[in-house]
């Protein structure tokens, strides 16, 4: 398996769910929760894995440009 391939499905996996963690903090308001997290702890993850998705996204393009030169 080429490395892009795998980055390439870590930066959507990473993104939806960081989506997902967005949508559960702003559902579970001020001083509700969701799953069991409080909005300050799904804001702080999807911050996380939002970035790590943006991360691995331009790793997707580093070695995708990689393997073409090869």
């Amino acid at each position: 398996m080429k490395w892009s391939s795998a980055l390439h499905f870590l930066t959507s996996a990473f993104g939806i769910i960081g989506f997902m963690a967005i949508l559960g903090a702003w559902l579970a308001g001020e001083a509700g929760t969701v799953v069991g997290l409080s909005q300050a702890h799904l804001f702080n993850d999807a911050t996380v894995l939002l970035l790590a998705s943006i991360s691995s996204g331009i790793g997707v393009l580093i070695h995708r440009q990689q393997e073409q030169k090869q």
